[in-house]
């Protein structure tokens, strides 16, 4: 795989940023159906073996739709990895963010700049690392501009954030709800 981009801004302080922290890219489909293998079964932090649901674009798929989707992708496809991760420390802050939403909220953004569809497998891995990230391969006919890289990060931050403020904005209901019956059951 061909190291793209590490997501980050350079000489920039961000207060918050979902990020595309990787993107690599092959063109031959055994690399691609090693990332597949890789983001499904990447061992646990002690070693374990894990078995990770994949998901796509449709909801769950399974590892042979996985490889069927290398296998048909037309010729001149570039097969992508990206790694996607929410700030731990201001947007997946309970770790309760629904990645499978920004996932999908992430590559319809990247279908839409470059205008065509985009076949993608993912996987959430939240076993290994003190913050949790998605792994995503996907197919795409051509190459991506950096613009295309900007736009899903932007996309992936957005929705971050907007998840996190309807969680906290739930949990505070939730609380002051908790509260007044606490209240009303003391008088």
């Amino acid at each position: 795989m061909k190291r793209l981009s590490n997501g980050y801004c350079k000489g920039r302080k961000h207060t918050h940023d979902v990020a595309i922290v990787k993107a690599n890219y092959t063109k031959k489909t055994g690399g691609a159906k090693a990332s597949i293998r890789y983001i499904e079964h990447r061992p646990g932090k002690e070693g374990e073996r894990i078995t990770r649901a994949l998901f796509g674009s449709d909801g769950l798929m399974g590892r042979d739709a996985a490889y069927a989707m290398i296998d048909e992708a037309s010729e001149g496809s570039v097969f992508f990895r990206f790694v996607m991760s929410p700030d731990p420390n201001t947007e997946d802050t309970e770790q309760d963010l629904q990645l499978r939403d920004i996932t999908k909220s992430t590559m319809n953004t990247l279908e839409e700049r470059l205008g065509k569809p985009v076949s993608w497998v993912a996987a959430i891995h939240a076993d290994h690392a003190p913050h949790r990230h998605v792994h995503i391969v996907a197919v795409v006919k051509g190459r991506l501009q950096a613009q295309d890289f900007q736009g899903m990060r932007q996309t992936a931050t957005e929705a971050g954030l907007a998840q996190r403020r309807e969680l906290d904005l739930a949990r505070e209901h939730k609380e002051r709800e908790q509260k007044e019956a606490q209240w009303e059951r003391q008088r």
